[in-house]
């Protein structure tokens, strides 16, 4: 099992890693991005059933569209309880794909995010054969969830699955407005995400710039899946997904830049991963995307 979690700041030791959701206009109504504007279109029709669904995505597998069916294990699902989360991917016949392409050294990648925004996690499900994956993982706080599996079956398009789950509990929701001030420390660094005023559909330039508790700037950052960093951006309402690469992937620090825009005005919220010294960095932001 890998995962990553962010409920607040926090830095990660490396045990899984974050890539390549692609793709717009789900009949959801959630947009799904890559970071220079090229979009694959994904067509899902998003499962509101708790804890067991089915997901229609786009993409040919023997001229078949992929289906995905998610189950959890124990029901209902409770906050800081263990729950095992399967996702069984099968053709348009009921027939389990069973060959997967590595998407980042990863056969899935799967963000679960709760609806106010507070609790990032990402995880690497295991692969157990017969189209069937399983992921061990734990929900920090109660509420509502929604869950972005990524993966490419062998011949298809790379494939986006989403999908909302209940978990039980006291449940609290925060607030979410745009941070003041753009730097956090997360543990022993520091890391502030430089940008203009963003606006609608304006492309721009977002750097992260890092240093550590003295202030001397980060210059060995580490590959993290084979690139310097990743940047996941999430809307207050959860229908725009964006995914960000940087300019230069090879960059050791202090600063990785990214471009990017943002198609509606509101809220988003920002997580920046950076690997340096063996752990993995999570840094959240909050922005204001005017019009």
């Amino acid at each position: 099992m890998n995962r990553e979690t962010e409920h607040g700041s926090g830095s990660h030791h490396d045990h899984s890693q974050q890539e390549n959701l692609t793709g717009e206009s789900s009949q959801t109504g959630e947009t799904i991005r890559d970071s220079n504007g090229d979009h694959q279109s994904h067509s899902l029709q998003d499962s509101h059933a708790g804890h067991h669904g089915h997901d229609q995505l786009s993409g040919e597998l023997n001229a078949a569209k992929v289906q995905v069916e998610w189950t959890s294990n124990p029901e209902p699902i409770q906050s800081n309880q263990e729950t095992d989360i399967f996702l069984d991917i099968k053709d348009a016949s009921g027939k389990a794909v069973e060959i997967f392409s590595a998407v980042h050294e990863k056969e899935m990648h799967l963000l679960t995010i709760k609806r106010d925004l507070s609790v990032f996690q990402h995880l690497h499900p295991d692969y157990l054969g017969k189209g069937r994956f399983q992921i061990k993982t734990t929900f920090p706080k109660a509420g509502r969830y929604k869950l972005y599996a990524d993966f490419l079956p062998e011949g298809a398009n790379q494939q986006l699955a989403s999908h909302e789950l209940v978990v039980t509990g006291a449940e609290s929701n925060e607030e979410i407005h745009a941070d003041k001030v753009l730097k956090k420390r997360v543990d022993d660094l520091e890391i502030e995400l430089i940008l203009p005023e963003a606006k609608v559909n304006e492309h721009l330039k977002m750097i992260f710039a890092l240093s550590d508790r003295d202030g001397s700037p980060i210059t060995e950052l580490e590959p993290y899946l084979g690139s310097a960093g990743h940047v996941v951006i999430v809307s207050e309402d959860m229908e725009e997904f964006l995914h960000v690469h940087p300019a230069d992937e090879n960059t050791k620090g202090p600063k990785v830049e990214y471009m990017t825009s943002f198609p509606r005005k509101g809220i988003y919220k920002i997580w920046g991963q950076f690997k340096y010294k063996g752990k993995l960095y999570t840094a959240p932001f909050v922005i204001e995307v005017q019009e």
